[in-house]
């Protein structure tokens, strides 16, 4: 959209829109080659880049394996046999969202040891090494909602998750605490499917009337000396 200022004759400034939406003509003709576009979501139109010039109905395979998952939109503009485009500027095209989302399976949760009353110890698996970024939620309910807490773990892109989550008591009570644990990851874009809700319990001021299991923190990774 287009701003004219003009003068109005007197202490007041008028601005008008004048720009108008861009118009194409109805095509008339078959398209005999398709250019396909590919940018990040948030990025102008102006940062697209080709993938290249194709048939139509051609199966394209492009390769893309990101160190971080981003959306993609992808957009394609038609060419006629008269060498006509179906758009003059690339913001015009039409375009379709991807989702890029490759970490969605749920992780498996299990406890390390017996809880303590101030901590319980929980090993994280199922997960890929493409996953940086975990949610871990905690409620005294499986239902997610009565003193819900999240914490979010992020690593740097390359990097590995840790295994193991510390899960720190954050009331003052001297009696046993049960809370109920939930647990996705990310590969940049938004959290894959969350583990069932799992309940663990804080053992007393005494040690007494905790959980425990035998979950292993190291998984596959183990240094025998």
């Amino acid at each position: 959209m287009n701003l004219v200022l003009k003068h109005a004759g007197g202490s007041n400034i008028v601005v008008r829109p004048q720009g108008r939406s861009p118009w194409y003509p109805t095509a008339r003709t078959r398209p005999v080659q398709v250019e396909v576009w590919w940018r990040y979501e948030g990025e102008p139109p102006a940062a697209a880049q080709l993938i290249g010039k194709f048939a139509p109905g051609q199966a394209v395979t492009w390769p893309a394996n990101p160190l971080v998952d981003r959306n993609i939109i992808l957009s394609t503009i038609t060419i006629g046999s008269n060498g006509i485009r179906s758009v003059r500027d690339i913001a015009d095209t039409t375009e379709t969202l991807l989702v890029y989302q490759r970490e969605t399976a749920a992780p498996t949760v299990t406890q390390v040891g017996t809880s303590t009353h101030t901590r319980i110890t929980l090993a994280i698996a199922g997960y890929s090494t493409l996953a940086i970024k975990r949610r871990v939620r905690t409620a005294d309910d499986s239902g997610m909602t009565t003193n819900l807490d999240v914490q979010e773990f992020t690593a740097n892109p390359g990097d590995t998750l840790a295994r193991v989550v510390y899960l720190d008591r954050l009331d003052s009570g001297t009696g046993t605490r049960t809370v109920y644990v939930r647990v996705s990851h990310s590969s940049g874009g938004d959290y894959g499917t969350e583990s069932a809700a799992q309940a663990f319990t804080y053992a007393d001021d005494a040690g007494a009337g905790g959980t425990d299991d035998v979950g292993d923190p190291f998984g596959n990774w183990k240094l025998d000396v």
